[in-house]
């Protein structure tokens, strides 16, 4: 499934809301958040943003935006944004702390919250590891 796909996010929600230790991992953060894989052509020509919002422990509801201006009107608590090389970095293995940390990837909302919550990357890794990824 290409990467930021509808496809592939519908199977990567499917996945983290099967990871057990999803509900901790959620535990304390915003009610929502959003991630832009911004423009990085010639791989990725078009900025693609997602929303999605959690309750009781898993994602409830999420979408894929028809453009990254609907942030705004959603408001969400968390905007992780970066270019399509940096997110391809971190599908790759790279460390999201250390992207977080170095300014590669920006982080709108409690950046200090879900530091705390590294420990926690388990979960994606095990929700990414049974999804099939493209990458461009």
């Amino acid at each position: 499934m290409r990467f930021a796909s509808r496809e592939w996010i519908d199977a990567l929600v499917t996945a983290l809301n099967a990871q057990p230790d999803l509900a901790a991992a959620l535990e304390g953060l915003g009610r929502d958040g959003a991630l832009v894989v911004e423009a990085d052509p010639p791989a990725w020509p078009h900025t693609v943003a997602a929303w999605a919002e959690q309750r009781c422990g898993r994602i409830a509801r999420y979408r894929l935006l028809a453009d990254e201006d609907e942030i705004l009107e959603l408001e969400p608590a968390y905007v992780v944004r970066a270019p399509y090389r940096v997110y391809r970095s971190l599908l790759r293995g790279g460390d999201p702390l250390q992207a977080a940390l170095s300014g590669r990837v920006k982080v709108e909302g409690n950046l200090e919250a879900l530091v705390r919550r590294s420990s926690y990357r388990h979960v994606m890794d095990a929700a990414l590891a049974v999804v099939p990824t493209v990458l461009p």
